[in-house]
């Protein structure tokens, strides 16, 4: 039985993943922020649909829920064949925003953005490396959800500072959590993936010079990352994929 896990499917993108993903696999856990009145202690909250779809309230930066989601699966499945990470924060009613210049940058935001964007992955993978080790897929795959303004070696435009940055970040741990499962796991591919520009609630705001044959749906965008996500090979392990297929310098 084929099971994936999609974090952040509360997105935009995180809700396209989980509609595809059913297309594909048994079972599917789509993992949600939850609620402001949600009770932390009684979280992860597993809701199961009956077409596979197990609908799950948890903090993705609480080790507690992440641990507790990890040994329901394991008691239950063994395994997993497929986890996304497509959690991403780039603004927030707050206040929160994308530096133009230095003197935008605050402290306070940047460790948001960090541990939003880059120490999610390094938290999921903690618990969840584990199962992927036991997937008959070949490869089973670890995606998250990168941005090619992470490239450090494509960055020409330069402000966003903390996005930026919080996108190299993923992409070194992305790296670096490749090269340790070919050693522990054989199975498994860890790749970074570029959506493209998506019209979505994190984009909208910074649509407005995007040529319109740049602006992707959400089914389009993930459509393609699919794509490479089924054809992937255990020799693209560690590489950073744009939207298109080509591959990205980090």
């Amino acid at each position: 039985m084929s099971i994936a896990i999609i974090f952040g499917a509360n997105g935009g993108i995180g809700q396209e993943f989980v509609k595809q993903a059913l297309e594909r696999h048994a079972v599917v856990y789509a993992c949600s922020r939850p609620s402001e009145q949600s009770d932390a202690k009684t979280l992860p909250h597993i809701k199961a649909m009956d077409n596979g779809l197990q609908l799950v309230d948890i903090d993705v930066l609480n080790e507690d829920h992440l641990k507790n989601l990890a040994d329901k699966i394991s008691n239950q499945y063994g395994h997993v064949d497929l986890i996304v990470n497509a959690t991403g924060i780039l603004h927030d009613p707050n206040g929160l925003q994308p530096e133009k210049k230095i003197e935008d940058f605050n402290l306070d935001n940047f460790n948001k953005v960090f541990q939003i964007n880059t120490a999610s992955t390094a938290l999921i993978a903690k618990y969840f490396i584990s199962l992927l080790k036991k997937s008959e897929s070949m490869p089973a795959v670890f995606a998250s959800l990168s941005a090619r303004v992470g490239s450090i070696g494509d960055n020409q435009l330069g402000g966003w500072y903390s996005y930026r940055a919080s996108k190299a970040a993923l992409n070194q741990i992305v790296k670096t959590l490749s090269i340790e499962v070919a050693r522990r796991n054989k199975n498994t591919a860890v790749i970074a993936l570029h959506p493209g520009t998506t019209d979505t609630k994190l984009s909208k705001p910074f649509q407005q010079n995007v040529k319109p044959e740049k602006l992707f749906s959400a089914y389009y965008s993930v459509s393609k990352m699919f794509q490479i996500i089924d054809n992937l090979f255990l020799e693209d392990n560690g590489k950073f994929f744009a939207w298109d297929g080509s591959t990205i310098e980090w």
